[in-house]
């Protein structure tokens, strides 16, 4: 994926409950501490082609530069994540990578041959898609365009986990700071 657009960014993990995947993550390998951001409010969110709406939450960490997302989702509206859950719980779901112009990168994965299953936009102007090739061997590839603030975000997040003493496995976004 370096060569195509940049490194790895994330890995996401659909799960249908947070308090065992976080447990695994905190005391088995010393990941944390987990930032939950409860009920995602997204704009034109799409799935297949139709606009939709998807009430979700993620947990966020960090493993050195490489960012956790445990991601899930509260209501059965079809989407990548009931479509995955469905099928293969608590496993890996996507890898992500960030992107300076999300257009051109979704354009050229798909002149390449996946297909944008889902997307949107985040309240501070950043945006993702989700897509998917046939034979992909198990992941989505996810691609994200952060806001400034979405960066931020996830320094934040990252920071918490440098300092992280292993002693509380959740923290709220307001204990954390650059």
């Amino acid at each position: 994926m370096e060569k195509f657009f940049g490194p790895m960014e994330q890995i996401g993990i659909v799960v249908d409950d947070f308090n065992d995947p976080i447990n695994h993550w905190t005391k088995n390998l010393n990941v944390g501490p987990f930032i939950i951001l409860e009920h995602l409010d997204l704009n034109d969110v799409y799935y297949n082609g139709n606009n939709t709406n998807i009430d979700f939450s993620v947990a966020l960490a960090y493993s050195g530069d490489i960012q956790i997302e445990l991601i899930k989702q509260h209501c059965e509206t079809p989407s990548i994540y009931n479509d995955y859950v469905n099928n293969k719980k608590n496993t890996v779901h996507h890898f992500c990578t960030f992107s300076k112009d999300i257009n051109k990168d979704i354009r050229d994965f798909e002149d390449s041959g996946y297909k944008n299953i889902q997307g949107g936009r985040t309240r501070d102007g950043g945006s993702f898609a989700y897509l998917d090739k046939e034979n992909n061997f198990g992941a989505i590839l996810e691609i994200a365009q952060l806001s400034e603030g979405g960066y931020a975000m996830f320094e934040m997040i990252k920071n918490a986990s440098k300092n992280w003493d292993g002693k509380n496995a959740i923290m709220d976004i307001g204990e954390i700071s650059i």
